[in-house]
């Protein structure tokens, strides 16, 4: 499939949640180099991931597309369950461990330090492409549940400031998000401009404005 892709014309390959997948992955991209694949790996991650995976895909991954989603793991705990309902059951003492209020925040900064390690800054190409580099999303979350602000404080205090960051704006409250009132709603203009002025401040230049290009 990867080299049919290249054969359409695609510009990368891009994998998306593949951490539990990546011994597969890895064989599959070495069977397809052997046969001519040279379009740069995408691995598009929510972001919590553990350093001895990523660390052993270090040469093989081009781009790293990874979440930050929160800067507060209280948030990350109500909002987002970090250890599925199958580990609680199966094995509790590791449900705990990687169900603690500080353990996303901290894997998933952790995380980006060994990802930028390894792929540098992402810049495009003279066609305008990236083939190399670390590209971070965060998704704008209303009454500032994600703590957006601390995340682009945190980004430009401890990666370069012309990372690239994506400033989404796309939240939509759909399943269970009426039961909690704060995450009830979409964002407003005004919270979405506040995470755009707080990134510019904080000295960030590569900036991917959502729909706001005027702010």
């Amino acid at each position: 499939m990867m080299l049919y892709l290249q054969g359409k014309g695609c510009h990368n390959i891009n994998v998306v949640t593949p951490t539990h997948y990546s011994p597969h992955i890895v064989l599959a991209l070495d069977q397809a180099a052997a046969k001519g694949l040279r379009l740069p790996l995408v691995y598009n991650t929510c972001g919590w991931e553990r350093l001895e995976i990523l660390k052993k895909l270090d040469g093989i991954v081009d781009i790293y597309l990874p979440d930050m989603k929160y800067a507060d793991g209280k948030m990350a705990l109500k909002y987002s369950s970090l250890a599925p309902p199958d580990m609680k059951r199966s094995r509790p003492d590791v449900a705990e461990r990687y169900s603690s209020s500080e353990t996303y925040p901290e894997l998933n900064r952790m995380s980006l330090l060994e990802m930028h390690r390894q792929v540098g800054v992402a810049k495009p190409g003279r066609d305008g492409l990236v083939r190399k580099g670390l590209m971070i999303r965060h998704l704008v979350m209303p009454n500032r549940v994600s703590g957006a602000k601390e995340v682009v404080k945190w980004i430009a205090g401890n990666l370069p400031k012309d990372t690239y960051l994506n400033i989404m704006s796309q939240y939509r409250p759909e399943y269970r998000a009426s039961r909690y009132p704060k995450i009830s709603r979409r964002i407003t203009r005004a919270e979405y401009a506040e995470v755009v002025r707080a990134a510019k401040a904080a000295g960030l230049t590569n900036l991917d404005i959502q729909g706001q290009r005027r702010l």
